[in-house]
């Protein structure tokens, strides 16, 4: 068996994990179900005391769709905000990872 991640710690990892197996972590490749993943993910990190890497950096997405969609204002909802009303939920689900792919690869985020 392929493993599909080092360190699930890593907000990168775990992403990169969901691009390659979405099955396995959320139920449909929509990005609302993504969206709620993340949201969870964080909570349950928070409760357990556990530290997430590079999401420090990650929260710096939203910034980078901002820029990249030449939107004039910031959305509440942040990268999800982004990309759903731009894309909906199915592509958007893709294009998520198209633009976090860029934005990794601009950032040197590996």
């Amino acid at each position: 068996m392929t493993k599909i991640y080092d360190d699930g710690t890593d907000i990168f990892q775990v992403l990169d994990a969901i691009k390659k197996r979405a099955g396995l972590f959320i139920l449909k490749n929509h990005l609302d179900y993504l969206y709620n993943f993340i949201s969870g993910y964080k909570v349950l990190a928070d409760a357990t005391k556990t530290e997430i890497k590079n999401l420090d950096r990650f929260e710096q997405f939203p910034s980078y769709l901002k820029t990249e969609l030449n939107e004039d204002y910031d959305n509440t909802m942040g990268w999800f905000g982004y990309l759903h009303n731009k894309y909906g939920n199915e592509i958007g689900f893709h294009k998520f990872f198209e633009f976090l792919d860029k934005f990794k690869d601009r950032n040197d985020f590996k």
